[in-house]
């Protein structure tokens, strides 16, 4: 009689891929990833899959957003863990769909939880500060939830536009039914170095638990600012980069013909 496989939280260590642990930001290795291995050994035991804890998460993003809007600091805090609490959520489902089964539209249920989540997060914050105030803003200003909504937008936007580009060259690859190099998806040298930054300063890094500090100590308009310049210069030089490479493969393209 063949063996079960016994889901333990050693077992989903050792069987994370070394280059998954070289891509995981530093607060991820130390904190949320040990966490996530035992996570995943508990929903492994109870027969949950990665989509399961991936839409799962994604009302866990939804609720911690809403806990902004009352004018309550417990319940405030109580958003913020759950923020934390879905960076472990995303930790586990990524450790399910590698080590237990991948399955279908895992890849959208993981996206849609974190869009779901940049989304709404900017204009709850904004909300938040316009009723509350925060550290050096007083409360009523209206520009605060216009900035909140603006980080969200950039996040999204510049998420989007990076997969238009990448469907767009998958078309023209079929299209054209031929040998195309295609062009690396996170936008070469320049778009790795975006893309490694977003992950470190962004909501799969440290932004979770600088969104607990800045709820502990009243600063939640300090973390506004904070995401409207990192996601302001991260759409701004992605955008750049797949306008930069678009032109160069239509000027390409029309070279050929």
């Amino acid at each position: 009689m063949k063996n079960e496989i016994k889901y333990t939280a050693r077992y989903f260590h050792d069987t994370m891929p070394e280059w998954k642990r070289r891509k995981d930001p530093l607060i991820a290795r130390v904190f949320y990833r040990p966490i996530s291995f035992l996570g995943a050994s508990w929903c492994a035991s109870l027969g949950f899959s990665a989509n399961v804890v991936s839409y799962f998460s994604a009302i866990v993003a939804v609720i911690s957003c809403l806990c902004y809007l009352p004018d309550n600091k417990f319940i405030n805090l109580t958003g913020a863990i759950l923020i934390n609490f879905w960076e472990v959520l995303d930790c586990i489902d990524g450790n399910l769909a590698r080590s237990v089964k991948k399955e279908p539209f895992g890849e959208f249920a993981d996206a849609f939880s974190s869009y779901l989540l940049v989304g709404i997060m900017g204009i709850c914050f904004g909300y938040n500060v316009y009723q509350q105030g925060g550290f050096i803003v007083k409360q009523g200003h209206l520009f605060m939830i216009i900035l909140g909504a603006a980080f969200s937008e950039a996040d999204t936007f510049m998420r989007l536009v990076h997969q238009k580009f990448i469907n767009t060259e998958r078309e023209m690859i079929e299209e054209n039914n031929k040998d195309i190099e295609m062009i690396d998806i996170e936008g070469g040298h320049h778009g790795n170095k975006l893309k490694h930054i977003e992950e470190s300063a962004g909501i799969g890094g440290v932004l979770p638990l600088l969104i607990l500090l800045g709820t502990i100590f009243h600063a939640i308009d300090i973390l506004i600012f904070y995401c409207a310049f990192m996601y302001g210069c991260l759409c701004t030089g992605s955008v750049s980069i797949y306008l930069n490479k678009s032109i160069k493969r239509v000027s390409s393209t029309l070279q050929k013909q």
